[in-house]
């Protein structure tokens, strides 16, 4: 369930209360807030406890839809390196497509520029592309294992197939 973090924060801060703190008040555990104001997501439990604490009522601390503005390409890639550790969750076709374009130019040009640049650039760019590949896969409802095909000639193919799939 996606969970407003921004507004989680706000409300803790506003009591003055520390990660520790707000998770010993709600009876949840402190990696499950870290959880929650990293990347939005969050039980239902979850959300009635936090709601519960806040005294305030559970659906205006859950994202809905219409309220989740796109990505504009910057973003998109941003948001690549900001989750670059971040195994879990999805990945929508926009923001993994922004981030493979983003990976190829830079990659070019580091081509042009010299032979370390592109390598330097190759150790640098493969943690988050993994990791955006396998939010893009688990949004899909696909085994992250797929990527493997990239080591496969010819199958980076169906590893391009599987990424242009829509969300399911």
């Amino acid at each position: 369930m996606n969970i407003n973090s921004a507004k989680v924060i706000e409300l803790r801060k506003s009591k003055h209360w520390s990660q520790e703190q707000l998770a010993d008040a709600c009876g949840i555990n402190l990696r499950t807030i870290q959880r929650v104001e990293n990347t939005g997501k969050g039980s239902v439990e979850t959300v009635r406890a936090l709601a519960s604490v806040f005294e305030i009522d559970a659906e205006d601390m859950i994202v809905k839809p219409q309220q989740e503005k796109p990505l504009s390409p910057f973003e998109a890639i941003k948001s690549a390196f900001i989750r670059f550790n971040d195994f879990t969750g999805t990945a929508s076709r926009y923001e993994y497509w922004w981030f493979f374009g983003f990976i190829l130019i830079v990659a070019a040009i580091a081509t042009v520029v010299h032979e370390k640049a592109y390598q330097l650039v190759a150790i640098i760019m493969i943690i988050p592309f993994v990791a955006i590949g396998t939010r893009r896969l688990n949004d899909i409802k696909q085994s992250p294992w797929w990527q493997l095909l990239w080591l496969v000639p010819f199958g980076q193919l169906v590893v391009l197939y599987l990424s242009a799939q829509q969300s399911k």
